[in-house]
Order: structure tokens, then C-alpha cells, then sequence
């Protein structure tokens, strides 16, 4: 059996990064995957993000709505199994939990979760601990928790917390603590327990690449390193206790600085266990669960980011985006884990939560609304004089208007040329002025019915984007360029003004004819006509269309001149490093203080070992006061 732990920093992004759900789980190939920092939340789950054939998956999202801790964390167990809804396994679970405290609502009682309450307020350390402060830890879907029959394991996402932030780290110290208690519980009942994941607690100064001679002394440090069997605690460190002494293994690097470049990083991903072994008979202490099943237990660095040999290098995170996680997986082989009985998937299973699977609706539902819809065609019908305002007319699309237009046009004609014929079959001669009028008074029906056509597929169309859940507009909306639509009374007049050039050897007798159509085009060329920002003039007999929007283009010149300007001033002001003669990036303070908001310059190679002539050559320059008074 394999088990993976990885911090995947986004699971929608893993999964766009590889194509699919299933391509993720596939290169990572476990039988037991463990996710960790998903930023799901309930009404993010989806079937594409969280169900793959051959898998079950369980997840824990956040709960809570506070600000900047909302789809922030999360975490992810999928389980490879052969059977979807029974099996005998022991990679699918025989029960699941969502949090440790015990205290989250759950669709029914389960016997993991009886085996465990804390009643609060209680102290731990000369700290008082109230049922709030459970909640609370509880509620960031940091923990998720399965019984594999043989162990249990818990995927975590521990909190990080800088050492000034007093509220964070009192969450911190609650959330470990808290856990400590479930460990111990499980453990006096023989229960083995794994724990696995990003723990964000580097234990020791080997874990570390620039670790301060102090480093050893932070209290979570301490905390973590009093659970390790060298210390007197249950739990072995799997990965330090197969490869003792190993330097420069690390599982996380910080994006800000490109430190994957060069290896320099932490270790904080961990696979922890504790408890016996599975053989029935032993007769020593030292028959552990470590010394007996595992085999191995790595870093997957393969995964790490750039870590292909034609990949650009980082500079300053300008030009390149390195794709991939900040973290590596961590893996361990188990071996002679024997099977289960048959039992079947925990309730708690993505494949039964309705955000994936879908609210099951009755019968009576789907009727309801069709009574509804029947009601309100009725009361349209009734309450409406203009039989084309009614319920069936809202759902005319464009198209359909285009080819009632057509159809009108075509209907009008046809009575038009009709009406001729049955003159000429009576023995009455066409008259030239007659039929002028006649044509004017067709021009005239194709103009009214089009009007009225128009306005009655407009408010169609408006009804259905009011109604429609995917109209709202995206951003490459507004940088398309704007395109001219016209109405159909405007497409009528457009029509009507585009005359037909005379054949210079035709020679028109007509002269009542004539005298109207220069009438007419001289009525025309007198007016300007504006057609969705085009202006429309007639000048000798041609029609001259230009566009209106004088202002816009004045405005994005001035957007263009103004933002190539600025870029010109940036690259004026920018400092060049010492080490390396190179331009370097700009950041910010972001940490409360007297220089919050203040700009400063660093250098924009990678972070690496001071040694390396390569790596980041640690210059340092304040940008000017004046951004400082700009972020206040």
C-alpha cells in the first residue's frame, strides 16, 4: 500500500495543470492521496474536481465566513478502490469523520465519532478553552479523518502563525493541542495512529535551509519534536527515521523568491506513526508499526516546480510563472497490510453529498411548475390586448426574428406583385405615379411591421437575459471591439436611402417618376441620421458612413500615452543590484508597523545559499518616502 501526502496549493489549479482529476491522481499513483490547502468551499464541489472513476473521495471545507479565511484552506482524502460501493480493501475506509473536536454537525451518529468528547471550558498549559475556541479550530477544514481498519489515518493542514500574531498563534497552540488528545485517546485504545501532511513546523535545523542558531527554540518546534519517539513521544518521523541525517531535503519553497531554483527551502509535510504492529504474536517492544510494514518513505521531487532542465530561470517572477504547487509530495510504501471483511463507503463520501451529486427533486415538483407556467401564459393571454406580448413571444430568439422578418417582407411583396397582376388581367394600364405609391405605401407596411416586430423581439430578448443565470458579461467583453446593430426601423431607412446607380444608357421617361425619387433623396439629404454610433449622410447621391466616437478614441490614446509613460518612468527609477549589475524588483511592506506600505527594492535573482554566486545577492534599497504616504 502507498500513501501520499501533498500540499497541492489549489486543487482546482492541479487539476487544470494536468488536464484532469484523474491524470492528478494518476501521476501520483497511491492507493491513499492525501490533499491539503484545496481552497474548496462547499458550493465550489464539483464532479470534475473531486470525483474520478476508481476513486472515493471524502473532503472537509472551510466553515468559516471570516475575511481572508474563506476557500482558503481545505483538505482531500481519495481512496483507490476497485468496487465503487463495497469492498474489503483496507484503502477504503470503514468510517470517516469531517474535523477532530467531535463537535461538527453530522447526518447521523457514527462510532468514531462517540469515541471521543471533549467537555469544555477545560485548561491546557494555564489556557482556558471554551466550546467556542472548538468550533473555531474546527471550522477552517483543516482535518479530515478515516478509519482504514488497520490504522487511522488524519490528514492535516496545520494553521501557520508568525511569531507577533498573538491570535493566530493562540489558534495554532488550541488546534495541535486539541489534537494531541485525540492522538492519545485512539492510542490507549491500540488503535495505530498516521498522521500525514503540511504541518507547517519544520521540526529540527537540519529541516531547514537558513535556519538562525535559535531555531530550535520556537514552542511549536518543541511541541512537535516532544511526539517523536527520541523524545519520549509515540510517533517516529518516517521520513528522518529512513533516511537519517539527510541534508537539503525539503517539501516547500516560497513562491516569492523562486527558491526552487536552487533548493532552498523547509521541510514541513510529514508522515507520522505510531502504534504496534499487525502480527499477532510479538515478544519484544521494538515490534513496531515502522520496523515491520514500512518499506520506504520519500520526497517526490519530481514534482517540484521548474524542475525541468529546459525550464527559463526565475527572475523576479516578471516574465515567468513557474506552474506548480510551492510544495512536493511526501510518500510511504506499507507492506503485508492485509484486506478487510466487506464493507461498504462511509455516508460522508463526496458521491453523496448533494453540492455533488445534486438536491433530488420529486414528481411533484416538476408539475408544480408546469401548473405555474400554464397559469401565467393564461393571465398574459387575458390581461394583454397585444397578442404579441404574450409568454410565447418572450422566448423569440434573434434568429427567429430575422426569419419573421423575412417571411413578412416576402408576404408583403407577394401581396404587392399580386395586385399588380390582377390590374394588368383586368385590361387597366399601369400608371407610373401609381405605382410609386404603391412601393412607398410597401416601404411604409415593411417599416411598421418591422417596428413593431423589433420592439417585440427587444423585450423577448431582455426577458430571457433577466432570466438567464449566464448573462453576466465577462472581462474580455470590454475590450472587444464595439459593433454597430441596427434596429429594423434603421435597418428600413438604410434600405430605403442606398439607391441603385443608373445604367448611363438607360434613359428614364418617367418624369413624374423621377421628380419624386430627387424629391424624395433631397427630403433625405437633409437630415443626419445616427445608427448605433454610425453617422449615416447622403452627398450626392452616396451614402458616406463614419464612425462617432471621438471621445472613446480621444480617451484611449490618452490611457496609451499615459500608461507608456509610466512605464518609461519605472525603468528610470528602478536600482540596479550590486552583485549582478541587473534591474531589481519592487515590493512593499505588508506587515503592521511604522513602514507598512513602504516600497523597497531587492534584488530579482532566486533565493539561494550565500555561497552561490548565482543566487540572489541580498541587495536591499528603500524606494522613496513618497510611496509610503500613498498606501496610508
Amino acid at each position: 500500500m502507498k500513501i501520499v501526502t501533498y500540499n497541492v496549493n489549489g486543487l482546482r489549479q492541479r487539476v487544470s495543470q494536468h488536464g484532469s482529476l484523474l491524470r492528478l491522481l494518476t501521476s501520483l499513483d497511491a492507493d491513499i492521496i492525501c490533499f491539503q490547502e484545496t481552497k474548496l468551499s462547499r458550493r465550489d464541489l464539483s464532479v470534475d474536481l473531486t470525483m474520478a472513476e476508481g476513486y472515493e473521495a471524502f473532503v472537509s471545507c472551510t466553515r468559516t465566513t471570516n475575511k481572508g479565511r474563506s476557500s482558503y484552506s481545505g483538505v482531500a482524502t481519495f481512496c483507490r478502490v476497485k468496487s465503487a460501493f463495497f469492498s474489503n480493501e483496507a484503502a477504503l475506509p470503514l468510517e470517516a469523520e469531517e474535523g477532530f473536536t467531535g463537535l461538527l454537525e453530522c447526518p447521523r451518529k457514527r462510532e468514531i465519532i462517540r469515541d471521543f468528547m471533549l467537555e469544555a471550558p477545560f485548561e491546557e498549559e494555564d489556557l482556558e478553552i471554551t466550546d467556542d475556541d472548538l468550533l473555531k479550530v474546527d471550522s477552517e477544514g483543516r482535518c479530515l479523518i478515516t478509519d482504514h481498519g488497520h490504522f487511522v489515518l488524519f490528514n492535516i493542514y496545520g494553521p501557520r502563525a508568525e511569531n507577533d500574531d498573538e491570535e493566530r498563534c493562540r489558534f495554532k497552540f488550541i488546534f495541535f493541542k486539541i489534537l494531541q488528545r485525540r492522538w492519545e485517546f485512539l492510542l490507549s485504545q491500540g488503535k495505530r495512529v498516521f498522521v500525514v501532511g503540511d504541518l507547517n513546523i519544520a521540526p529540527a535545523a537540519i529541516d531547514r535551509c537558513d535556519a538562525s542558531p535559535d531555531f530550535e527554540k520556537n514552542m511549536f518546534r518543541k511541541w512537535l519534536r516532544s511526539l517523536f519517539k527520541e523524545c519520549g513521544g509515540p510517533f517516529f518521523d518516517v521520513f528522518r527515521s529512513k533516511n537519517p541525517g539527510r541534508k537539503e531535503a525539503y517539501t516547500c519553497f516560497s513562491p516569492r523568491v523562486g527558491a526552487e531554483e536552487f533548493n532552498y527551502g523547509s521541510r514541513i509535510d510529514h508522515i507520522l506513526i505510531a502504534g504496534p504492529c499487525l502480527h499477532q504474536q510479538h515478544d519484544t517492544e521494538d515490534h513496531y508499526f515502522l520496523y515491520c510494514h514500512v518499506e520506504a518513505c520519500d520526497i517526490m521531487s519530481q514534482f517540484r516546480r521548474g524542475n525541468s532542465g529546459n525550464a527559463p530561470k526565475w527572475r523576479g517572477g516578471r516574465k515567468i510563472k513557474l506552474e506548480g504547487s510551492d510544495h512536493v509530495p511526501v510518500y510511504v510504501i506499507l507492506r503485508d497490510v492485509p484486506d478487510l471483511p466487506t464493507h461498504s463507503t462511509p455516508s460522508i463520501a463526496v458521491r453523496y453529498i448533494p453540492e455533488v451529486r445534486g438536491w433530488q427533486q420529486s414528481i411533484v415538483s416538476f408539475l408544480v411548475k408546469g401548473q405555474v407556467s400554464h397559469h401565467r401564459l393564461q393571465n398574459n393571454l387575458s390581461s394583454d390586448s397585444n397578442a404579441r406580448e404574450t409568454y410565447d413571444e418572450c422566448e423569440i430568439s434573434s434568429q427567429d426574428c430575422s426569419k419573421i422578418e423575412q417571411d413578412i417582407i416576402a408576404n408583403a411583396s407577394q401581396h404587392s406583385s399580386d395586385q399588380c397582376f390582377s390590374n394588368l388581367n383586368s385590361g387597366q394600364k399601369p400608371n407610373p405615379s401609381l405605382n410609386e405609391d404603391s412601393s412607398l405605401t410597401f416601404s411604409q407596411k415593411k417599416t411598421e411591421s418591422l417596428k413593431y416586430l423589433s420592439s417585440d423581439c427587444t423585450r423577448g430578448v431582455k426577458k430571457m437575459t433577466r432570466n438567464n443565470t449566464c448573462s453576466q458579461l465577462t472581462l474580455k467583453y470590454f475590450f472587444k471591439q464595439p459593433k454597430i446593430v441596427m434596429t429594423a426601423d434603421e435597418e428600413t431607412l438604410k434600405h430605403d436611402l442606398t439607391f441603385p446607380k443608373a445604367d448611363p444608357g438607360e434613359i428614364r421617361e418617367e418624369t413624374s417618376q423621377s421628380t419624386e425619387q430627387s424629391d424624395l433623396k433631397n427630403e433625405y439629404a437633409n437630415h443626419s441620421c445616427e445608427i448605433s454610433g454610425t453617422s449615416i449622410d447622403i452627398h450626392d447621391g452616396k451614402r458616406v458612413s463614419e464612425p462617432c466616437f471621438p471621445v472613446k478614441r480621444e480617451n484611449d490614446n490618452f490611457a496609451v500615452q499615459e500608461w507608456r509613460r509610466i512605464q518609461q518612468k519605472m525603468k528610470m527609477t528602478i536600482p540596479i543590484c550590486k552583485g549582478h549589475g541587473e534591474p531589481c524588483v519592487s515590493r512593499s511592506v505588508k506587515r503592521e508597523g511604522p513602514n507598512r506600505g513602504r516600497l523597497f527594492y531587492v534584488c530579482a535573482r532566486a533565493q539561494g545559499p550565500a555561497s552561490n554566486p548565482e543566487a540572489n545577492c541580498g541587495h536591499f534599497q528603500w524606494g522613496s518616502a513618497k510611496s509610503k504616504d500613498k498606501h496610508k
